[in-house]
């Protein structure tokens, strides 16, 4: 009988084990879902508060300052480095912005040309036609494209344009204004977060002491690695990160000043489009075609072949070597296999968003270094 007993008490224990770790992910996941933003401020000032803690300590024995003092100048030492940073960036792209504007209130303006001139060369491509389709196509081009934009008639172009559904409109225009309607809960979470991160810097050893002693000593030993292991992981992931955007930053650079030392690309702001295509990259919803795309599209149309060819094997270059090296970059920085990375990646901006592809290497590094080191036990 005991040697029975034995197997069921481990299928037990193992069932047990499994429902444990099914409600941590359960409770996990409606955290993220429905209560992250709401505690973000907090969590935050207190990760702020951690990270503020060596070079506070390190200012405590070099210069004998008093440690609430060290405190409160750092966090405003942070906080006016990450607003600095901000309107720079702000300025410099409120300045792109209104030139960009301008440049397509030009291009509209220019567009009757546009049309004109691309139904023209429309019927010069089209001269191996037989004489009867070649007349009726042009005969249907003159009437329905080049006269209405060159006399301001209708035609089927116009009619095109007049029966197009903006529906698709609302959205974007909608969160917009929801966003715009946030503004002042924003306002007020951007204050809390700024006044929080103070008081936790100035009280941090007590909140810790706090917390531990609510903990066995075995909880402590856990919570201690679990810190030091995030931390590990925050910094190669930015490490990750860092390599990724330079690596597109730098293809798009050396994309577009190849065309320009060839004369294909004469356009100014070159490291403005460079930053921009980066940022975008890093954003899986987005990417660099968001940009790439459109304007290798509007050079063809524009005749510029060859710019528009540039800027397609631009954009070929930064997905290929995107998809190669992303994985491999993510997986020696965190120390987890490619597929693991690329899963989690996945599941992350599935489940949450732009934050989950974040945060999901972070919690699957985090697992692993836990599961290794035999704070948890979730596999062998």
């Amino acid at each position: 009988m005991p040697e029975l007993r034995q197997p069921t008490q481990r299928r037990l224990e193992r069932i047990i084990d499994t429902a444990y770790y099914l409600l941590i992910l359960v409770a996990f996941y409606l955290f993220m879902r429905y209560a992250f933003w709401l505690v973000f401020p907090f969590m935050f000032a207190f990760f702020l508060a951690t990270c503020m803690q060596r070079p506070m300590n390190f200012a405590n024995r070099k210069f004998k300052m008093k440690k609430k003092f060290t405190a409160v100048m750092l966090v405003l030492l942070f906080y006016l480095v990450i607003v600095s940073i901000i309107a720079a960036l702000g300025m410099r792209l409120w300045a792109s912005a209104t030139n960009f504007a301008s440049f397509l209130t030009e291009q509209v303006q220019n567009l009757p040309e546009l049309v004109i001139g691309l139904a023209e060369r429309v019927s010069e491509l089209t001269r191996w036609l037989p004489a009867g389709m070649q007349e009726s196509l042009n005969t249907w081009l003159q009437y329905n494209v080049t006269d209405p934009f060159a006399y301001g008639e209708g035609g089927a172009v116009m009619g095109l344009v007049s029966n197009i559904d903006f529906a698709w409109f609302r959205a974007p225009v909608s969160g917009v204004l929801s966003f715009a309607g946030r503004i002042p809960a924003v306002a007020v979470a951007v204050v809390i977060t700024v006044i929080t991160s103070f008081f936790m810097t100035i009280g941090y050893d007590d909140i810790v002491r706090f917390i531990k002693r609510q903990l066995p000593q075995k909880r402590q030993d856990a919570l201690s690695a679990a810190k030091r292991i995030l931390f590990s992981s925050l910094g190669k992931l930015l490490k990750a990160y860092t390599i990724i955007m330079v690596s597109t930053a730098a293809q798009v650079a050396i994309g577009l000043t190849i065309m320009r030392l060839l004369g294909i690309y004469s356009g100014n702001y070159l490291w403005t489009i460079v930053a921009v295509v980066a940022v975008l990259d890093f954003l899986p919803a987005v990417g660099a075609g968001f940009v790439l795309t459109p304007w290798a599209l509007y050079s063809l149309i524009m005749g510029q072949f060859w710019l528009a060819l540039g800027l397609i094997l631009i954009y070929v270059t930064i997905t290929i070597v995107h998809q190669i090296v992303e994985p491999k970059v993510m997986a020696a920085n965190l120390g987890l296999p490619p597929v693991v990375t690329i899963a989690a990646m996945y599941m992350g901006l599935q489940l949450f968003g732009i934050i989950g592809i974040l945060l999901a290497p972070i919690l699957m590094t985090l697992l692993k270094v836990l599961n290794d080191e035999g704070v948890i036990k979730i596999w062998r």
